[in-house]
């Protein structure tokens, strides 16, 4: 019997370790290894390396995303239905699952770099793709500490254009926001 399949729109692809298009934004450095143009515009898929004591500003998107820790630990924080915050620390191999609309954010409280993978689906790259600037993946990563307060507020107000709310966008301060990421991520031993 002959096999045959409908003709696919491009052929298979193959990522080794390090490969795909590396993009930083704030303090964030991810490697997409999966894009919409790459998956029919339904998912996406980034691996992330995170230096300790860095992380993400509480977030939320109207789409779920599910993360696999590869290497390290991460923390993940969650706000409840009853509006508390809840942390879960994932180790290598352990998955996150976010829901729809849940505020949730992730942060390096180690001393030693940890990475995860994110998969979501493909409307989570446009906004990286608006205001992440590409960088070469051998190229130094290195945590900001004198970040521009004012920019972390700036890509908040503009992540709400692509339905992604922050709810720091509407302080007057970023240095509030810059401290409240610096009080997450301290390294601790939960």
């Amino acid at each position: 019997m002959k096999m045959q399949s409908i003709a696919p729109s491009k052929p298979v692809r193959k990522l080794g370790h390090r490969e795909g298009k590396t993009v930083q934004i704030g303090n964030a450095r991810l490697t997409w290894k999966a894009t919409g143009e790459d998956t029919g515009y339904t998912t996406s898929l980034y691996e992330m390396d995170l230096l300790p004591e860095n992380g993400i500003p509480l977030h939320s998107h109207p789409y779920s995303e599910v993360f696999y820790v590869l290497q390290g630990r991460t923390d993940f924080v969650t706000v409840n239905d009853q509006g508390e915050e809840e942390w879960v620390r994932c180790a290598a191999g352990e998955t996150v699952i976010v829901p729809i609309n849940r505020l949730h954010a992730f942060h390096n409280r180690t001393e030693k770099p940890s990475r995860f993978l994110s998969f979501s689906v493909y409307y989570h790259q446009v906004l990286f793709d608006r205001l992440a600037q590409e960088v070469d993946v051998d190229s130094p990563q290195t945590v900001t500490t004198g970040a521009d307060p004012q920019e972390y507020i700036h890509l908040m107000q503009e992540a709400l254009k692509q339905d992604m709310y922050f709810p720091q966008a509407s302080l007057s301060n970023g240095r509030e926001v810059l401290q409240e990421l610096k009080d997450r991520t301290t390294v601790i031993g939960i």
